[in-house]
């Protein structure tokens, strides 16, 4: 079955075969494999296993020549989660000594049909950690992960349900709490909206991005209970013309402030806020440091980034590992209390941002921590609930 199940991803990803070898990075040259198993021979001594290693019991775990892929179910370049995540992985390389892959299985339609068997080849080929994200990627986690036990599936910004207890004892998924930080950005932009309407674009609706608008509003309405939150849906994450011109309607309409959660099609919105000198947020990352060096004028109108830490979760669950925890077999979000989304609080943030709307999103940032704010979230809700719950601002 394995061996069908490879000669089908072979046959259905040989368009992406330059991609998985480009993606390629810290791998050993093969030369340098056989010199050290000619040193090992000479020494009368066989070079050890690193998952050997993990199963003798220690109390912690190496990562010396441990083997770690990390499936993107997009590309990499817009700084974004997948950014923050080959990030954390490449640190495993760099201070750890594991033995890295990273492959780039981009977003087109016909690139997600190739992410199971990709997944299922990545098994095969005998990698110990896939590290993967995105909801996308559920099914073929689920389906890899139950033909593969031996191999260990971290997963971020996505929920791998299981049906029973005990199945999937070999991964670990979490999804982010993305819509506690839009609650912050929500009282934010509402703080210092001058009309009393702001907007918010996503890329594709999907829950995780449902989930920050959920949250944004929520945080909006904590601050004038009949705001307006304009929101549309480009249908793709790189679609810079439709950003702006979903932009431009949502600041023509009276929106003072737009938060995109776009992926690359933030730059689009960017443009049309730039151009009508009104203001927009940053996500994932602090968007100020790719302008700060080019073009410093687009700082001026984005007061702060809603940020998720996808880094810090990645090299958290590695830490953990090396500890000698078991963090297998569950699911679990990751917050403010986690550190793993927040705000960013930077010199534009200290010069654009009002004291008193600091002040604001300070209180409810310790009240979501100690649970007096309970933030709602899209995930749980059906799309009639989400429906009723966005309203009629489109």
């Amino acid at each position: 079955m394995r061996k069908f199940r490879r000669f089908a991803a072979l046959v259905m990803g040989m368009a992406m075969a330059g991609a998985l070898l480009g993606g390629c990075s810290g791998a050993p040259k093969q030369e340098e494999k056989q010199e050290e198993a000619a040193k090992a021979e000479d020494s009368g001594t066989e070079k050890e296993d690193p998952a050997a290693q993990e199963q003798e019991g220690s109390s912690s775990v190496s990562l010396e020549g441990v083997r770690i892929i990390h499936l993107i179910s997009n590309t990499r370049g817009d700084g974004g989660n997948h950014d923050m995540a080959a990030k954390a992985v490449e640190k495993m390389r760099d201070e750890y000594g594991a033995e890295i892959k990273i492959v780039e299985m981009g977003n087109s339609s016909a690139d997600v049909a190739k992410y199971l068997p990709t997944t299922l080849d990545a098994c095969e080929d005998g990698w110990k950690y896939v590290v993967c994200g995105s909801a996308q990627m559920v099914e073929p986690v689920q389906e890899a992960a139950k033909e593969y036990p031996e191999v260990k599936f971290i997963v971020y910004d996505a929920e791998i349900t299981r049906s029973q207890e005990g199945e999937l004892a070999n991964v670990y998924s979490a999804l982010f709490k993305q819509n506690e930080s839009s609650y912050l950005a929500g009282i934010l932009a509402m703080g210092m909206s001058d009309t009393g309407k702001v907007g918010f674009i996503g890329g594709q609706e999907i829950p995780t991005i449902n989930d920050f608008l959920v949250g944004y509003i929520a945080g909006a309405r904590s601050v004038k209970e009949d705001a307006v939150v304009y929101n549309s849906f480009i249908g793709s994450w790189n679609d810079l013309a439709k950003a702006k011109e979903l932009a431009d309607i949502q600041y023509q309409q009276g929106a003072s402030l737009i938060f995109p959660a776009a992926g690359q099609a933030y730059a689009g919105i960017y443009e049309a806020g730039f151009e009508l000198q009104k203001m927009y947020l940053g996500c994932d990352v602090d968007r100020t440091l790719q302008y700060e060096s080019n073009n410093p004028e687009m700082n001026n109108y984005m007061p702060t980034s809603v940020i998720k830490r996808v880094d810090t979760f990645v090299e958290n669950s590695f830490q953990r590992i090396m500890a000698g925890e078991n963090i297998f077999g569950i699911h679990e979000a990751v917050g403010l209390k986690e550190d793993c989304v927040g705000l960013v609080e930077n010199g534009y943030y200290e010069k654009l941002v009002p004291e008193d709307v600091k002040k604001q999103v300070e209180e409810a940032r310790s009240q979501i921590v100690d649970g007096t704010i309970q933030v709602p979230s899209a995930f749980g809700m059906d799309q009639n609930q989400l429906n009723e719950f966005i309203g009629d601002n489109h």
